[in-house]
């Protein structure tokens, strides 16, 4: 995979004024809509080509516009990353930065390093456990008479968090042009939180007979495909926790998951591309789609209420199962 990015990384800013992609154009110099605080925004899905991607050399603040008497945004930390969708050619490099467009001084920067893996090792965070869990009906606990015993609250009651904050959203997918997505709700939540649980995915896949989100590739730096929805997100996620152990979590197996959706794709492929997509940029992995005791395809009516949704029991096991992950020898 390594050896893939490479060719991924060629060009670095090498002069280029604009980065035509796929889904439209980002240009150094044209005008983007200003979000209500007056920072420069960027829709996501018009993020579609990338020139680089960079690791932060030196702690460096964020601008809205190019020039230090721009308004600050945030601090990006020594061996942060970014995406460069751009540059103004007099020193200045246009980056995504949690979810909208940023500039940061050429000099801040390098090209990126991946990160070694954490996915084999225990989470190690000092203080009080904050939890963030953000995802679709399972991270809610749709069709549970009890919501507290959905699978966030499990974890955070075995491992004594002082906070859980939820971002559970029934019919929320990753990407695609579906409403609320992930991608889109990231830069809303808690940010003093340390332990950041993604679980994802299913209704991107949707299912037989549904169309679901366009898979895309490895690389993709748009929000209309998985692919590139998990990209950007997951450097957002960088960004906005530099101390923070942030956690993504492959769909559980479940009715109909080996069967293809209208667009040609089956559950092990969107599972496949959190793996990818999270190697790369260095964060954790829990893979649910092939954990032992945990395919509940084969007992639906002992784990699921629906062929979908998990019951209480179904809950259990899997918050256990991300506790053990986490907090205990894997």
């Amino acid at each position: 995979m390594k050896k893939k990015m490479a060719l991924l990384l060629g060009g670095i800013l090498a002069g280029l004024w604009c980065f035509p992609g796929t889904g439209g154009q980002v240009c150094a110099k044209e005008t983007l809509p200003t979000g209500g605080d007056g920072a420069t925004q960027v829709s996501t899905a018009d993020v579609s080509a990338y020139t680089a991607y960079l690791t932060i050399k030196k702690d460096t603040q964020v601008y809205a516009n190019p020039g230090t008497t721009s308004m600050p945004l945030g601090v990006l930390y020594a061996g942060q990353p970014a995406i460069a969708i751009g540059r103004t050619g007099d020193g200045w490099i246009q980056i995504y930065y949690i979810g909208m467009t940023a500039y940061i001084p050429e000099n801040a920067a390098a090209g990126y390093k991946i990160p070694e893996s954490v996915s084999g090792q225990n989470v190690e965070i000092r203080g009080d456990i904050k939890i963030n869990a953000l995802g679709d009906s399972l991270t809610y606990g749709d069709k549970l008479k009890d919501r507290s015993l959905a699978y966030p609250n499990v974890v955070s009651a075995k491992c004594g968090a002082a906070v859980l904050n939820g971002y559970g959203l029934n019919g929320s997918c990753v990407a695609g042009g579906n409403p609320a997505r992930l991608l889109d709700r990231y830069p809303a939540m808690e940010r003093d939180a340390n332990l950041i649980l993604v679980f994802g995915g299913s209704n991107d896949y949707g299912g037989a007979n549904r169309d679901g989100t366009q898979l895309g590739a490895f690389g993709d730096l748009t929000g209309n495909t998985f692919y590139g929805g998990l990209n950007l997100m997951m450097c957002g996620l960088r960004q906005m926790y530099p101390d923070g152990e942030i956690v993504f979590m492959t769909p559980t197996r479940r009715w109909g998951y080996t069967r293809k959706n209208k667009i040609g794709y089956d559950l092990s492929q969107y599972a496949a591309a959190i793996q990818e997509e999270a190697a790369f940029w260095g964060i954790r992995v829990i893979d649910l789609y092939n954990e032992p005791g945990l395919d509940f395809a084969g007992k639906q009516s002992s784990y699921l209420v629906d062929g979908l949704h998990p019951n209480k029991t179904g809950h259990a096991l899997i918050g256990d199962c991300v506790y053990r992950r986490l907090f205990e020898n894997p």
